[in-house]
């Protein structure tokens, strides 16, 4: 007799349902799952016997066959094991075949026959409601996830016997109750705290309105680190539709450890510089999202970048142009979602006190070039500010700053209309005074065409901060100091 049950698996970070068809026949005992399974999906063959045999409804001695369709797309990870048990219950009798049309099964099973949360709920509860399934079996680990799926039936399990009571009418489906989207946002640091250095937080607030990336340079201890933690505070909150896609990613990087909640906050990701290439853009031999993808609609921040490797360093390049992270892995394209904002912190030499008015710098000549080749010339291109932070002095330390909460007034505002410019609704012109000065600075400091359009990008955003709706000679020039200052 053959069985059906849907389950599905992840690529990238989209849910992709799978049909699970199950046979049992006459032969020699024997389990055999095939349809491109990775190691995780052939060791649920144990799990299964055990689960079932543990659950006390017993496993067929015969020769069992499962198929993952379709054949030609590669299935990872456990969250079939659920889906494979009742569908073998189904194939010997136990379980009423109807009974699995039109739901989606997953979840992992214990040897004891309880349901584990897996990896990628979210997504695929997503892919289930785009294409019509009604119910879903979903483990309790995962019902955070689940609750912000309100198009699909939900069954939380938390056994395999649960499971069964719950297709056979013992147990009731529910329609999760969508959970209230989170309208404060955490604030990981405060304009406030930081004293002084008013061009670097000029800066940063050109950077948040603009979402330009931006590059702070300067000695240990000037307020680099601090003044980077504070962008997300100045950043407007995530709508529904950007928190949805951000709940995706982690639901697939977080693999159902930890609880799945909408939040307005952006994402704000700061990796080690010892981080490689996979976990910076991600990949690996099982494919799984960068550092990148985990910052999208937010912030990436790399610390000490002049501590990186530069191959490393170099890999941003391509997604920060595309917004996306391409990879192939075992003949498939995989894509990941990388549009965040890029924040560098660098000290300018080894030492960090080339250029310094607190200190000397002691680093030799060689130290110096190989320190600076780090950052190379194509990826320092496409850093829209590039901002030079000095020591503070003794009167800087007692100053006062404004909040966050003001300054993310303004940053608000010129979203709205940089959004309008960029939809044709709204206009920015450039004045002749702007356009002379901008050649001027071309044939001067011999310009590339992509710093040319970045410069001209972080004029409009300046103008837009100032409420003016034209772009004017001091914009511009105040744009181009943000280029040249380093």
């Amino acid at each position: 007799m053959i069985a059906k049950v849907r389950g599905a698996t992840i690529l990238g970070v989209e849910g992709f349902l799978i049909d699970i068809e199950v046979d049992i026949s006459r032969g020699l005992p024997g389990f055999e799952i095939v349809g491109l399974p990775d190691v995780a999906v052939r060791e649920s063959r144990q799990r299964v016997r055990a689960a079932m045999n543990n659950s006390g409804f017993g496993f067929p001695l015969q020769r069992l066959t499962v198929n993952l369709a379709p054949a030609d797309l590669r299935k990872s990870g456990p969250a079939f094991d659920l889906a494979i048990a009742l569908g073998i219950m189904a194939a010997c009798g136990t379980l009423e075949a109807d009974l699995l049309e039109g739901v989606l099964v997953l979840g992992e099973l214990s040897l004891d026959g309880s349901v584990r949360g897996v990896a990628g709920v979210l997504p695929m509860l997503l892919a289930a409601a785009e294409a019509g399934v009604p119910r879903a079996l979903v483990p309790a680990d995962n019902e955070e996830e689940a609750a912000l799926v309100d198009q699909i039936e939900v069954g939380i399990v938390r056994h395999l016997v649960d499971a069964a009571a719950m297709l056979e009418g013992r147990s009731k489906f529910i329609t999760p109750r969508p959970r209230d989207f989170d309208l404060e946002t955490a604030v990981n640091s405060d304009l406030s705290e930081v004293r002084g250095q008013l061009t670097a937080k000029r800066a940063l607030e050109i950077a948040a309105a603009g979402r330009h990336s931006l590059l702070l340079m300067g000695p240990p201890g000037c307020g680099k680190t601090l003044l980077a933690r504070c962008l997300p505070g100045i950043l407007p909150p995530l709508s529904f539709a950007e928190a949805l896609e951000v709940a995706q990613i982690y639901s697939v990087a977080q693999g159902g450890r930890t609880p799945l909640r909408l939040s307005r906050s952006r994402p704000f990701r700061s990796p080690h510089h010892s981080s490689t290439v996979a976990g910076l853009i991600g990949g690996g031999a099982n494919p799984e999202p960068g550092e990148i993808t985990l910052a999208h609609h937010g912030v990436l921040f790399l610390d000490e970048v002049g501590e990186f490797r530069r191959t490393v360093l170099d890999v941003l390049r391509q997604p920060l142009e595309d917004g996306r992270v391409s990879l192939v892995r075992h003949g498939y394209s995989i894509t990941y979602p990388a549009r965040c904002q890029l924040i560098l912190a660098a000290n300018p030499c080894p030492c960090g006190f080339l250029g310094s008015s607190v200190k000397d710098c002691l680093c030799t000549g060689g130290e110096l070039a190989s320190y600076r080749r780090r950052l190379s010339g194509p990826l320092l291109d496409r850093i829209d500010l590039q901002v030079w932070m000095d020591g503070l002095q003794a009167h800087e330390f007692y100053s006062s700053a404004e909040p966050s909460a003001v300054v993310r007034e303004r940053v608000m505002k010129a979203w709205e209309y940089l959004k309008a410019v960029d939809q044709g609704e709204a206009a920015i012109e450039v004045s002749k005074g702007a356009q002379g000065v901008l050649a001027r600075a071309v044939e001067k400091f011999k310009l590339s065409a992509r710093a040319v359009t970045r410069i001209q990008r972080v004029a409009r955003t300046i103008a837009v901060l100032e409420g003016s709706r034209e772009i004017d000679a001091h914009h511009l020039a105040e744009a181009l100091t943000y280029r040249l200052s380093l």
